[in-house]
């Protein structure tokens, strides 16, 4: 009898271990009604529903829930890494300052994602930087990154037409955000799918992160935000955030040229200069989106015939290149005396020229993984895959292709990016 209750107890053992799994290995998915994550080993597919819950609050909500089942730790990560480039109290506070100012300007329903999540963190209205816990605020801050803080430093390269094997767009984008000293950017990376009927959009960039960085709509036009710095005094009182901006605009647009009007507005302040790397099935086109008040400051499209400033060259038909610089003829001249924008432009023309005339995709993937040495360098020696490299995207809207390197949890950055094949959508 004994011996019988011994193999019963051993055989349930058995099944339970096969139903569980073994050894070290967590699966950190999770999912719920509106809102599921998968565990992609070095980024997070995220599905947020709108469709079925048009309560942005509780959508919001429900998404800070499953950001915690999926990393339990996001707190302390994101916490860490914003008490690591904000510092000082000082600071702090100025930041603190910005984000009230930016936040009566963001779509309410935004703004309910974000208010949503930070009320199931476990900061909520305790504004303490470095507790490994966020606040509401400190959600916020994390989602005005661009507009309050100001650390991106990118690239962008499309090709389209007779340059293209395909005879259609091409494009790739590198985010170079610092990752932090832990790199912890790098554990929160995401592809975001927010499904909306027609204003379904996908995102890529980092968990609970709402605005669009990088990203592209149901109509396939894809839009990224790049860096470009006039030198000017910060403003924030009534300003907007261009990344909030752009997520509408890609939601509600049907053309690259909507997107881009959207932006240019007038109407529309921003505390810092950007660019807008835009991309159709057909084209690749730049936003030069100057706001500063100087005369010198343009707010237009700039494509593969527009006259450039004094000194800049580009000399390639179907194709566009992007630094953190703008560079139409009169616009502000931020271009010439940054080495980083210098050395990386070249180093797109010259990998361009190395290709010859037609380009196909794995021969600009090699272009986009550019770099000198054997591992990725500086941006100043005009590595284009570099030490600062968080993504780089290679998107081909007519193809249905998406690939993307992401920066591996380490840190330690492989001579040669893996690209890995990322759904354009999911069910």
């Amino acid at each position: 009898m004994t011996k019988k209750i011994y193999l019963i107890l051993a055989v349930f053992v058995f099944t339970l271990t096969i139903f569980s799994g073994c050894g070290d290995k967590v699966d950190n998915s999770a999912s719920a009604e509106n809102v599921a994550i998968k565990n992609k080993e070095n980024y997070f597919e995220v599905k947020i529903n709108l469709a079925k819950n048009n309560s942005h609050l509780e959508i919001g909500k429900e998404y800070a829930k499953e950001i915690l089942k999926a990393v339990p730790d996001y707190e302390e990560i994101v916490d860490s890494y914003l008490a690591e480039v904000i510092g000082s109290k000082n600071y702090y506070d100025d930041v603190l300052k910005r984000v009230k100012d930016i936040k009566p300007q963001i779509e309410k329903d935004y703004s309910d994602e974000i208010t949503g999540m930070g009320s199931v963190f476990s900061g909520s209205t305790d504004n303490q930087l470095g507790d490994g816990k966020l606040s509401t605020d400190e959600i916020y801050i994390m989602n005005l990154l661009p507009d309050v803080l100001r650390l991106t430093q990118c690239s962008a390269l499309g090709i389209y037409g007779k340059r293209s094997e395909t005879n259609s767009s091409m494009m790739e984008r590198a985010l170079d955000w610092y990752a932090g000293a832990k790199n912890q950017l790098a554990k929160v990376q995401a592809v975001t799918y927010i499904e909306n009927n027609s204003k379904s959009i996908c995102t890529i960039g980092f968990l609970g992160y709402i605005g669009v960085i990088s990203g592209y709509n149901r109509n396939q036009d894809f839009a990224a935000i790049l860096d470009s710095s006039t030198g000017g005094i910060y403003y924030s009182e009534g300003r907007r955030s261009y990344t909030m901006d752009l997520r509408y605009a890609l939601e509600n647009s049907d053309t690259i040229d909507k997107i881009a009007d959207y932006l240019k507005s007038d109407d529309r302040k921003y505390t810092f200069g950007h660019l807008i790397f835009l991309c159709d099935k057909n084209t690749v086109k730049v936003l030069e989106n100057n706001v500063g008040s100087d005369p010198n400051s343009i707010r237009k499209i700039r494509d593969e015939k527009s006259e450039l400033n004094e000194g800049i060259n580009w000399g390639y038909d179907n194709a566009i290149g992007c630094v953190n610089a703008f560079e139409l003829k009169g616009n502000l001249n931020n271009h010439s005396n940054i080495p980083e924008n210098v050395a990386r432009w070249e180093s797109m023309k010259n990998e361009l020229k190395s290709k010859g005339d037609k380009i196909s995709l794995d021969e600009f993937k090699e272009i986009a993984s550019y770099h000198k040495g054997k591992y990725p360098g500086e941006q100043s020696d005009g590595d284009l895959y570099n030490v600062n490299t968080d993504q780089i995207i290679i998107y081909q809207p007519s193809e249905d292709n998406l690939e993307i390197f992401f920066r591996p949890y380490s840190g330690k950055l492989p001579g040669r990016p893996d690209f890995k094949k990322v759904p354009v959508w999911i069910q």
